[in-house]
């Protein structure tokens, strides 16, 4: 992710997806926000005004809309230049929510330390806890830069993590046959877990989440069709 994203419309769907997840499932002890926190890049054009950027999201029905305190926690995170000031405005909304949040690496991401970020990472890793992987962009391409997680990298946490959790991959569509790019990501995803992802869509980004637990991933496409038609927006399991 990157600062000048702050509270944005695609922060409204993430977070209001989390919360979705983690009511749905109650043996989830904690959300776990690993943001892979790129440094700011110049903005093109002016910033958009929070009440501008979500106002155009609410008329257009985009995912969290439905959502009144974030929608309104999402305006005041578009105020925030500062890293702490954003991750601890993210906890006080969950909190409200009864729902614990560990930001695992506050410290920015770079391409050339991603081993040592990762690392740290790992010496802190949860348990039963819905965990979010966040880069700017998503997973690998060709010549993979900071704004990309690695193949390596979810083979790894992937296999770090236990029966009783979830992974949610943040990843944005580029300018290509949406389902098509959509399947391809899924069958490499499959290739290096040895699960296939869910998916939950509104054809500018999408997030693949996968469990090790036969009865999460059984919940999980219903917990996500259940989520999706709440905005005509969304498509939910698209990756068969």
């Amino acid at each position: 992710m990157n600062r000048i994203f702050f509270g944005d419309t695609r922060d409204l769907f993430k977070f209001d997806l989390v919360r979705h997840v983690m009511k749905a499932f109650p043996d989830l002890a904690s959300f776990t926000f690993v943001p892979m926190l790129t440094e700011e890049e110049k903005a093109v054009g002016p910033k958009k005004t929070a009440a501008k950027d979500l106002g155009m999201a609410l008329k257009k029905g985009k995912a969290g809309t439905e959502n009144h305190d974030l929608m309104v926690d999402m305006g005041h995170l578009q105020e925030i230049d500062d890293d702490l000031g954003y991750f601890t405005a993210i906890k006080s909304y969950f909190r409200k929510e009864n729902i614990i949040v560990d930001v695992l690496h506050k410290d920015t991401f770079s391409h050339e330390h991603r081993e040592n970020y990762f690392k740290e990472v790992f010496e802190n890793f949860p348990e039963k806890s819905l965990i979010f992987l966040d880069p700017d962009t998503g997973l690998e391409v060709k010549n993979p830069t900071q704004r990309h997680l690695l193949f390596n990298e979810v083979t790894k946490i992937y296999n770090h993590m236990d029966n009783t959790s979830l992974l949610m991959i943040y990843q944005h569509i580029p300018r290509v046959v949406r389902p098509g790019y959509i399947k391809k990501r899924c069958k490499e995803i499959a290739a290096i877990t040895h699960s296939r992802p869910e998916t939950i869509t509104d054809n500018e980004i999408v997030f693949f989440i996968l469990t090790k637990n036969p009865q999460f991933k059984t919940r999980l496409c219903a917990v996500l069709g259940d989520y999706a038609d709440k905005y005509s927006v969304l498509s939910a399991c698209d990756c068969t």
